[in-house]
C-alpha cells in the first residue's frame, strides 16, 4: 500500500463525517457529477469533433435498489467526457481546491467530494483521461479515514489506451440521504429540468435508470390581446436581454397557455444550468413582476432567465446577493409591461374573460331549456351494495371566485333539496367538491373549478362534463344521507341518477 502513489485529502477528518448533514437534495447532489462531466466535455469539445464527428457526449446514472427497503444501495454515475488527467486528479480530492479555470460548472472544487459523501460513506472514482495511457482508481472509505486519521489516500494505476476517456463514480454504503425507488420519477423530472438547456441544444444524452431524459416545453398562450378580442392572435412570449450595472438577465418571460400551478414562476439559470426553479424545487416569484400570490398574473406568467454577475451557493441551488437580484427584477418590470406588448394586462384579463364566456354559454343553455320536463328527480333507496373503499372527503377551497351557476331540484327521502352548481375560479387543486354548509336549508352546493388541470388535458367545461360532475355530487350526498357512504353505494346512486340527469 505504501508503494502506491497518493492524493492529499488534508482536512480535519471529522469534517468528512459531517458531509451527510449538509442541506442538499438527491437531484442536486447527482447534478454535481453531471456538472463535472459536462464541463469536461465542453473543455474537450474540439478534440471530440476532430477525432470523431459522430461522437455523442453521454452521462448515465444507474441505481442498484435494496429489495428490503427499496432504497438505493449503490449509485453509479458514468460519462464519456475527457476524464481526469494527472493534474486534475491530484486536486480532485482536496476539499475546496479551486480548479485553475473556475469559470465553468465545476467552479468551487467541492462538489464531487461533498455530493459523494452526502450520498454514501464509501465511494470511488475510476477515470482515464485523453492523451494519457493510464487508468486511475481512487476509493474513499469514511470508516477507514476516521479510524486512522488519514491525511492522504493511495490510488491505483493500470495501463490504458491514450484514446480512452471516461469517468465512473460509484457510491456505496448509503447514508440517510439515499433515495427511495419511489422517488425515481421525481429525480428524472428534476434532472431534466436542471439540464434543460443542454438537452434542448442536443449537447448531451442523459440517462437515468436506462431512460433517456428530455425536457417538455411549456405551451405559450396564443390569443388576441384581451382589450381587442377580435384582433390578431399574438404569441405571448417576450425575449429578454437586460443589463443592470454588472448584472445581466437574458432569456424570456411569457404567459402560460393554461393556468398550471407547477409551471408558473421564474427559473433562474447560470452558465446554462438551472440554479433556482428545477421542476419541484419552488420557482422564483419576485413581487415586482408577479404581484400578489393568487392573482392571474401570478398564476400565468412564467419564464427563464440566464443570470450573469451573480454568485451561487456552493451546492448551486441558490443565488447569492438577493438584494441586487430584487433590484434587477424591479428594473426589468418596464421590459414586460409596455404599451406595444403588455404581458401584464394579458395575463390578468385573458383568462377571466375566457372562463366567463364558456361558463355563460353553459348556464344560458341550462336556464333557457324547456323546464316543463325538469321535474325533481325522486331518489329511492336502492338495494344495498357492499362497498370496500370509503368515499374520500374533499377539502373545501376557501372563497374561490364564483363565475356563474344554476340550480336543480332533487327529492331525497321525500325531502326536496336544491343542488346549486357553481363554476368557480379556484386554486386548481380539486376538480369539484360538495359544500353542505347550508344543509339545514336543504341546499347542496357543487363547485367545479375551471382552473383544474383536468380541463387543460381534456378541454373546457362542457355540458357532458357538467352532468357527470353534478351527478357525482348528488350521489355522494345521497349515499351519506342513507348512512352507507361507500364507494359501492356512491356508484349505485350515480348510475341511477345519470339516466335522468339533464344539463
Amino acid at each position: 500500500m505504501n508503494n502506491k502513489p497518493t492524493v492529499s485529502i488534508a482536512i480535519g477528518t471529522t469534517m468528512f463525517a459531517r458531509y451527510a448533514d449538509l442541506p442538499n437534495t438527491v437531484s442536486h447532489a447527482i447534478a454535481e457529477f453531471i456538472d463535472n462531466a459536462l464541463q469536461s466535455y465542453r473543455n474537450n469539445k474540439d478534440y471530440f469533433q476532430s477525432t470523431n464527428p459522430d461522437f455523442r457526449f453521454k452521462v448515465t446514472i444507474d441505481f442498484d435498489w435494496n429489495t428490503d427497503d427499496n432504497r438505493a444501495r449503490k449509485i453509479t454515475i458514468s460519462d464519456n467526457a475527457g476524464g481526469l488527467n494527472f493534474a486534475s486528479f491530484q486536486k480532485a480530492f482536496m476539499t475546496a481546491e479551486t480548479p485553475e479555470d473556475n469559470k465553468g460548472l465545476n467552479e468551487f472544487g467541492m462538489g464531487m467530494k461533498t455530493a459523494a459523501g452526502w450520498l454514501g460513506d464509501k465511494w470511488s472514482v475510476r477515470t482515464s483521461a485523453i492523451g494519457e495511457s493510464v487508468e486511475r482508481f481512487y476509493e474513499f472509505d469514511l470508516q477507514y479515514v476516521l479510524e486512522n486519521d488519514v491525511k492522504e489516500l493511495p490510488y491505483d494505476e493500470i495501463p490504458s489506451l491514450e484514446s480512452s476517456h471516461y469517468t465512473i463514480v460509484t457510491i456505496e454504503e448509503s447514508t440517510k440521504n439515499s433515495p427511495s425507488q419511489k422517488s425515481i420519477d421525481k429525480i428524472k423530472l428534476e434532472l431534466a429540468s436542471i439540464y434543460r438547456q443542454s438537452l434542448r441544444a442536443n449537447e448531451m444524452d442523459l440517462f437515468v435508470d436506462g431512460e433517456p431524459l428530455s425536457f417538455d416545453e411549456y405551451p405559450v398562450l396564443e390569443a388576441p390581446f384581451a382589450k381587442t378580442p377580435n384582433g390578431d392572435r399574438i404569441h405571448w412570449k417576450k425575449e429578454i436581454d437586460f443589463k443592470f450595472g454588472k448584472y445581466r438577465a437574458k432569456g424570456f418571460i411569457a404567459i402560460l397557455k393554461d393556468i398550471n400551478n407547477t409551471q408558473n414562476g421564474l427559473v433562474l439559470l447560470r452558465r446554462g444550468r438551472v440554479i433556482v426553479g428545477a421542476e419541484t424545487d419552488g420557482r422564483y416569484f419576485p413581487k415586482s413582476l408577479f404581484g400578489a400570490q393568487g392573482n392571474f398574473r401570478f398564476k400565468r406568467l412564467f419564464g427563464e432567465l440566464e443570470l450573469d454577475g451573480f454568485e451561487v451557493s456552493f451546492n448551486k441551488n441558490d443565488i447569492q446577493d438577493k438584494e441586487n437580484l430584487e433590484a434587477l427584477m424591479e428594473a426589468l418590470k418596464g421590459e414586460i409591461h409596455t404599451r406595444e406588448f403588455d404581458l401584464y394586462t394579458q395575463a390578468e384579463d385573458y383568462r377571466v374573460d375566457e372562463n366567463r364566456k364558456i361558463v355563460k354559454k353553459l348556464v344560458k343553455r341550462h336556464n333557457t331549456s324547456t323546464k316543463a320536463d325538469r321535474k325533481p328527480i325522486d331518489i329511492f333507496t336502492p338495494k344495498p351494495v357492499q362497498g370496500t373503499l370509503p368515499v374520500v372527503e374533499v377539502p373545501v377551497v376557501k372563497e374561490p371566485t364564483v363565475l356563474d351557476g344554476f340550480e336543480d331540484t332533487y327529492k331525497i327521502k321525500g325531502i326536496s333539496y336544491t343542488l346549486s352548481l357553481q363554476y368557480v375560479e379556484g386554486t386548481g387543486d380539486d376538480l369539484c367538491w360538495v359544500d353542505v354548509s347550508n344543509k339545514s336549508g336543504h341546499e347542496i352546493i357543487c363547485k367545479i373549478d375551471v382552473n383544474h388541470i383536468f380541463f387543460q388535458h381534456f378541454g373546457k367545461p362542457t355540458d357532458a362534463i357538467t352532468a357527470i360532475l353534478k351527478t357525482i355530487a348528488i350521489a355522494k350526498f345521497t349515499a351519506k344521507e342513507q348512512g352507507n357512504d361507500t364507494a359501492g353505494e356512491l356508484l349505485t346512486y350515480f348510475n341511477q341518477y345519470i339516466k335522468e340527469t339533464k344539463v
